[in-house]
């Protein structure tokens, strides 16, 4: 029997979730590290990172951006990202692959990612800088934990108080001037916190705002996801939805139309994590006017 081209990747994804977990456990025992390459670039990565494999089965799995950013700075003379929870850096390395007039400060808190991003960030010279440390506050009693492949903060009433935070202003001040600056942030659960508490500041600098949208696992007051869409809809602010895996999904003209389309989106990942988890957060990136055409 012939198997579709479907079947036939229904049934790799399958074998994949035994078969991956025991290679990461094998590599793990040994200490081997992985090589791999994006856009064109070889990065080390740790031994129970999952990137490639995710990539393997999702192609488009944190590849597309490489593209909305290749855009931008086609468009803008000279273009800096503000990568917040940067991991190994291999997002930092697609921007910086994606065009020369980009500049990459990533910022990771946890101390392995970032010696990871250093290495991999170094061949890049100045284009490209690592910051230690998590940006916040997000909260005044928090506990961080690493997984293979990423990291985030729990709440927990016995955790000790987190006290020493970077802050949005201090980053901004420090980043290199631009034609145009990209705020992307993905650190798990504190990105709608993060963007609310500092709203002003980010988005009197920022014409980009590309972060995680996941509001059934905010780790913030759960008013700030009805903050943070009034305040993308009166921004003025064109938003592109795209999914976990890369697939832009909506774009929503500046206006009600951004509050209607993210409230929707809202109740529908709500639905999503309540049932059969397909889809359990999305990316959502909100231009200025000016980001999509300078002469305006």
């Amino acid at each position: 029997m012939v198997l579709s081209v479907r079947k036939r990747r229904f049934m790799s994804r399958l074998a994949g979730y035994a078969v991956n977990p025991v290679r990461a456990r094998a590599r793990i025992a040994i200490g081997r590290e992985q090589h791999y390459t994006i856009g064109g670039a070889p990065v080390t990565l740790p031994p129970a990172h999952n990137l490639p494999y995710y990539q393997r089965r999702d192609p488009t799995y944190d590849a597309y951006a490489e593209a909305v950013v290749a855009d931008l700075a086609r468009r803008h003379a000279r273009l800096t990202v503000l990568d917040v929870g940067a991991n190994v850096g291999d997002t930092a390395v697609a921007m910086l692959t994606a065009a020369p007039n980009i500049a990459v400060v990533s910022v990771e808190g946890d101390p392995e990612f970032a010696a990871y991003a250093r290495r991999n960030l170094a061949q890049f010279g100045d284009r490209a800088r690592v910051v230690e440390g998590f940006v916040g506050p997000v909260g005044s009693r928090v506990t961080y934990a690493r997984t293979g492949t990423t990291g985030g903060f729990q709440g927990s009433a016995e955790a000790e108080e987190v006290s020493e935070w970077l802050t949005s202003q201090s980053l901004l001040a420090d980043a290199p001037l631009a034609a145009l600056t990209v705020w992307k942030s993905d650190i798990d659960g504190f990105d709608i916190h993060v963007l609310v508490e500092h709203w002003d500041a980010i988005t009197s600098r920022c014409d980009v705002l590309w972060f995680e949208f996941d509001p059934p696992g905010t780790l913030g007051d759960p008013d700030d996801v009805a903050r943070l869409i009034e305040g993308l809809a009166t921004s003025g602010r064109v938003v592109h939805v795209y999914d976990n895996l890369g697939r832009r999904m909506f774009v929503a003209p500046p206006g009600p139309a951004v509050s209607a389309v993210l409230e929707g989106l809202t109740a529908w990942l709500l639905d999503q994590r309540h049932g059969h988890l397909t889809v359990p957060y999305l990316d959502l990136w909100a231009f200025t006017p000016r980001a999509l055409d300078p002469s305006t």
